[in-house]
């Protein structure tokens, strides 16, 4: 007789003792099954990194299909590990140093460097909850993991307060929010590659972030279309700063300091905008604007309207 047709018959006959101790079972054996899926789920996130390993390992692929082929996702919130180890073969680290604004649980796209290559980086959040677990999650590496709410006015000073400043390996921002104007007013640090997570509910084309607000948090938005930039009002930033978009893995795109790695040429928004599934953007849009909401247009030259 199965678990389930003892708890029937139990429930059937009254036998209250002995029901509540059949539910245990089935809560005991659930909380082993959950756990024993959690534990695959690091190996089920390579399963696609090793495919490719095995067919495209001898091909000629162009850039940038020769870096996307390296990409596989550990620690990171899709496949951006792999794409930024594939990145730094070519291009070479110096102090092999990095920045984390906005480091979730994980680490962010910095975790696996850290983690796994032995990097030295900074790591900011404004959840004690994460920081603290970033804190015992690389407890004996080179970490900092600090709380900070990163705003235009303290950015800079948060990086000077924890020595990061001047020439770095990587920075990575994603604060589902203001990263469009955070990472315009950041100027302490000159990292060789930046990570910038875009809102792909704007689309490849529409060049607009949303206003600046340093107490904004997705959480209270009416939308939670209602977020940080597109691809190509940060991409429009990057030049300004002297940085090209190279690649993007989902909703992290990828940009290279103008006078590193020669070798990798600069690709248009609309090769590097991974699309979401299932959506009308323009209903996105529609949405946005029934609730009264404002967007940002911008271009090469700064903020339009």
């Amino acid at each position: 007789m199965t678990l389930l047709a003892r708890l029937r018959r139990a429930v059937a006959g009254g036998d209250v003792a002995h029901t509540e101790q059949r539910l245990k079972e089935i809560s005991d054996r659930l909380s082993k099954i959950e756990h024993s899926i959690a534990n695959l789920e690091p190996d089920i996130k390579m399963l696609p990194a090793i495919v490719r390993k095995l067919y495209l390992e001898d091909a000629d692929l162009p850039y940038p299909y020769d870096i996307l082929a390296e990409r596989f996702g550990y620690r990171s919130q899709n496949e951006e590990d792999g794409l930024l180890l594939a990145l730094f073969k070519r291009i070479g680290t110096t102090d092999r140093r990095c920045v984390e604004i906005g480091c979730g649980l994980n680490g962010g796209n910095s975790g696996f460097l850290v983690g796994e290559c032995g990097w030295s980086g900074l790591m900011v959040d404004a959840d004690r909850r994460k920081v603290e677990t970033v804190r015992i999650r690389y407890a004996g590496h080179a970490v900092i993991a600090n709380k900070h709410r990163v705003t235009t006015d303290n950015i800079n000073g948060i990086l000077e307060m924890h020595g990061f400043t001047g020439e770095l390996d990587f920075l990575s921002l994603d604060i589902d929010g203001n990263d469009y104007w955070v990472w315009e007013a950041l100027a302490a640090c000159s990292p060789r590659v930046v990570a910038l997570e875009y809102n792909w509910l704007f689309g490849p084309e529409r060049a607009v972030t949303i206003p600046y607000d340093p107490q904004f948090r997705l959480d209270q938005a009416p939308t939670r279309a209602y977020r940080g930039a597109s691809l190509a009002a940060l991409t429009h930033l990057a030049r300004r700063k002297g940085y090209r978009l190279v690649a993007s893995e989902r909703v992290n795109a990828f940009f290279v300091r103008s006078d590193v790695g020669p070798g990798l040429s600069a690709i248009e928004v609309s090769r590097g905008y991974r699309a979401p599934k299932g959506m009308d953007l323009d209903d996105v849009f529609s949405k946005i604007d029934q609730a009264g909401l404002k967007l940002v247009e911008v271009d090469g030259a700064g903020v339009v309207a």
